[in-house]
């Protein structure tokens, strides 16, 4: 029987409560650095007096959860109303139908150009979440061109994470843990790019591989037994009228300055979901809705993403609990102290263990940073590694394991409508290769003085 996405998350949920009453309460004395963020002091560590979460306070984190998580909810509601209109629309009906048509037996080569895009955005601009509203279109899009749900999630999904686990200039992940390390911003570019350049290329063979197989055999796809809910894109050579082209060019526009604003004006969560606002209204307008059409049909469409936005709130009530019960810290605190003691190549790794462990405690990038990057570039000291080996353990770290743990993915499946059993089934490979190569690349980079 599939487990609901909320079941697995409340049984997390009950695990990070008990472990409120299991593992003593701890903390780090926290400072705010020349840069202007909050970090911890690494010598601080200290035990404290336990604070328990009960039962019901489980359920009050939740609420708490919904406050933290306020601005990716209604950053990917806003996405979902602006993709919405655009295929209510039938804009990228049109459009792509016509390039798949156009493109025949070449359209394949649509999924890695999609994939390398959205890799750039996680890896310039720092997008994540930011993307998942394009999930409609990338699934209708894979369906239309004889491939699945799952390759139309992956071009999404999978692709925005390796870049932002292979990050070149990533704001919220390279920028904030280089200036904690106190190591000069955005270098060791090289070595990034490098990296950027083979997770990419083994998530593009990988996704290929299995949307060939499902192209050729569609009783082989991981979901031939799941009906799909999608109809896709009617192929055809029709011409694309004047109104079509106008919002494709709304949905251009506001893609450019999503990326410019986050890369030079320092745009987060709140400036993006005023742009996916804008370019609502802007197509509705185009497309001859009034007012009151274009309000009612946000409302319709933006009903159907309720599911994927309580979703968000429950992921994040784990780390919520672990927080106020006080043992954030002590988790912290125990894994660095395996590094001591250690030297060389298996510092190293184990760096990088430590890195994707404390995702599944801390799922954000910059909360991460803050709190394990002291620590880790005290460590490094010691222990003859490079502060800059540090930040890509922690670069690495943060962002793989977003394809893999299951707070993430109960998240991402619930949006996408695909079974948890079977995701894993399509993406635990695929893992396993990434750290192994994230390993390679880590030794690598401790053998060449990185």
């Amino acid at each position: 029987m599939e487990l609901n996405s909320f079941v697995i998350i409340f049984l997390f949920m009950v695990l990070a409560m008990v472990l409120t009453y299991t593992i003593p309460a701890g903390s780090y004395d926290r400072y705010e650095n020349s840069a202007g963020q909050t970090v911890i002091d690494p010598s601080s560590f200290h035990y404290g007096e336990q604070t328990p979460v009960s039962p019901f306070e489980m359920f009050v984190c939740v609420g708490q959860a919904f406050e933290n998580s306020a601005g990716i909810i209604f950053c990917i509601l806003f996405a979902y109303c602006f993709i919405g209109s655009l295929l209510k629309c039938g804009v990228f009906h049109a459009f792509f139908g016509r390039i798949i048509y156009r493109l025949k037996d070449k359209s394949r080569l649509l999924l890695p150009i999609i994939m390398i895009s959205f890799g750039l955005m996680g890896s310039v601009a720092g997008l994540a979440e930011e993307t998942f509203g394009m999930f409609p279109l990338c699934i209708s899009l894979a369906i239309a061109m004889g491939y699945d749900r799952i390759v139309g999630s992956a071009i999404v999904y999978l692709a925005v994470f390796t870049g932002f686990a292979s990050a070149t200039f990533n704001p919220y992940t390279i920028g904030v843990a280089q200036a904690i390390a106190e190591v000069p911003i955005y270098s060791g570019l090289e070595f990034r790019i490098l990296c950027f350049v083979i997770f990419m290329g083994i998530l593009i063979v990988y996704v290929m591989r299995y949307a060939d197989k499902v192209k050729k055999h569609p009783e082989k796809s991981l979901l031939a037994d799941t009906p799909e809910h999608d109809a896709g894109i009617n192929l055809s050579d029709d011409t694309i009228t004047l109104r079509q082209w106008l919002s494709i060019t709304v949905f251009v526009v506001l893609l450019f300055f999503i990326i410019f604003g986050a890369i030079h004006w320092g745009w987060y969560l709140e400036e993006i979901i005023g742009l996916f606002l804008i370019g609502n209204i802007a197509v509705g307008f185009i497309n001859g809705w009034g007012p009151s059409k274009i309000a009612n049909e946000m409302v319709s469409i933006g009903s159907g993403c309720v599911f994927s936005m309580m979703v968000i709130g429950f992921s994040n009530a784990i780390s919520v609990i672990m927080t106020n019960g006080g043992i954030i810290d002590t988790v912290v605190h125990g894994m660095a102290g395996l590094l001591k003691g250690t030297s060389g190549y298996f510092s190293a790794i184990l760096m990088l263990v430590i890195q994707n462990i404390l995702n599944f405690f801390i799922p954000s990038g910059p909360g991460q940073a803050a709190v394990s990057m002291p620590i880790m570039s005290s460590l490094a000291d010691a222990t003859g590694l490079s502060r800059q080996l540090a930040v890509l353990a922690f670069q690495f770290g943060d962002g793989f394991s977003n394809i893999f743990w299951p707070t993430m993915v109960c998240m991402m499946c619930g949006i996408i409508q695909v079974p948890i059993r079977k995701w894993y089934k399509f993406v635990t490979p695929l893992f396993g290769i990434m750290f192994i190569a994230q390993v390679i690349l880590i030794c690598v980079a401790y053998a060449i003085g990185y």
